[in-house]
């Protein structure tokens, strides 16, 4: 799947080759998007070199119900990523879950992250599922992309990062159709 947006970036299936460009977009999204919610030690221990090995393996596995996608902009370089496949936690048996989601700071409200949901929603659909999830940080800025989208609040938790609490919210899309029309949109 290809999609061009009118920025001319590209929304295309990640392969290891997009290994670092992903590391890049991970690692200033986290800086850039969570200085106030997150430990700043937490911030300052991420590494490029380090997230582009745990992407390049994870890219490398053949894992036949995740999906990876990069937004890479006309000069080949990735400025954004989505990644999904089954749901880690619950018993929704087709149901999905958006694990990742970032786009560099320069590249926001361009509709690349609607694309990168939407590629992710038809790879879903395409093996079975039929909803979504997301977890977001409760104090992440982009739930209200998310709530934007459709997606309904469905569940909270607390988790440790940097030995710190912090709380995270569920958003549910009861129909990956809805998502996956997007791109067209």
């Amino acid at each position: 799947m290809t999609t061009t947006n009118a920025t001319n970036v590209k929304v295309r299936k990640a392969n290891a080759a997009d290994a670092s460009g992903i590391a890049h977009v991970y690692v200033k999204s986290w800086q850039s998007t969570y200085p106030d919610i997150l430990p700043e030690q937490t911030l300052s221990d991420l590494s490029e070199t380090n997230e582009t090995l745990a992407w390049w393996r994870s890219l490398c596995r053949i894992e036949p119900h995740d999906s990876t996608f990069v937004a890479q902009g006309p000069d080949g370089k990735v400025v954004g990523f989505a990644s999904a496949g089954p749901q880690r936690r619950g018993a929704h048996r087709r149901r999905a879950e958006l694990y990742t989601l970032y786009l560099l700071d320069t590249h926001h409200r361009q509709g690349l992250g609607s694309g990168l949901i939407s590629a992710c929603a038809q790879a879903l659909m395409d093996r079975g599922a039929e909803s979504m999830v997301v977890w977001v940080l409760a104090k992440n800025p982009a739930r209200k992309f998310y709530e934007s989208l459709g997606g309904v609040p469905y569940g909270a938790r607390t988790i440790r990062v940097g030995g710190r609490p912090v709380r995270k919210i569920a958003y549910l899309w009861s129909e990956l159709a809805t998502l996956a029309a997007l791109a067209g949109s």
